[in-house]
């Protein structure tokens, strides 16, 4: 049981890295395009032709369309949310740099997963807010204020009287 949480904990970390990259080289794609919608349609595109082998070298058997019938309207909202997050990070990753950018990414999914396991929505099983809960996202919204912080000083160009007198 714990193997199997270590597992997917290095897997979502190796994820989070791959956003992180993908963040970046999505922006490159979509600044060689002129706008970031092409952008976002690129990497979508390339989504769906790098999954076709997997489903082919996996033998996975093809769905049964007809339970999609019934499925709630909402589902397909997914999709529209890949497409818009793929858009923002392309946009925002080169203005904040890296880790702002993740780190915003992160205080924005802790803020929804608090809120999607509390009332239970999106699929996901009840899990009652906490006090550490509650926490822990304080301290990733300290981080992101923290890492903003940073990034805005360290941008800022010196000023004459830092030049000339630089103990100040």
């Amino acid at each position: 049981m714990l193997l199997r949480f270590i597992t997917f904990l290095i897997l979502a970390a190796l994820g989070g890295s791959a956003i992180t990259v993908q963040a970046g080289l999505n922006a490159q794609v979509g600044r060689m395009l002129g706008h970031p919608l092409w952008a976002t349609l690129v990497s979508l595109t390339v989504s769906v032709i790098s999954i076709v082998p997997l489903l082919v070298i996996f033998r996975v058997t093809p769905p049964n369309l007809s339970t999609l019938d019934s499925a709630p309207w909402w589902v397909w909202v997914g999709g529209a949310l890949g497409a818009f997050f793929i858009t923002v990070a392309l946009m925002a990753a080169p203005e904040l740099g890296a880790v702002v950018f993740v780190s915003a990414v992160v205080m924005g999914q802790t803020i929804a997963s608090i809120l999607l396991d509390q009332f239970a929505i999106a699929g996901f099983p009840s899990r009652p807010v906490t006090i550490w809960r509650v926490l822990g996202a304080l301290l990733v919204v300290v981080g992101v204020l923290i890492s903003a912080w940073a990034a805005q000083a360290a941008s800022k160009p010196p000023t004459e009287a830092s030049i000339s007198n630089p103990q100040t």
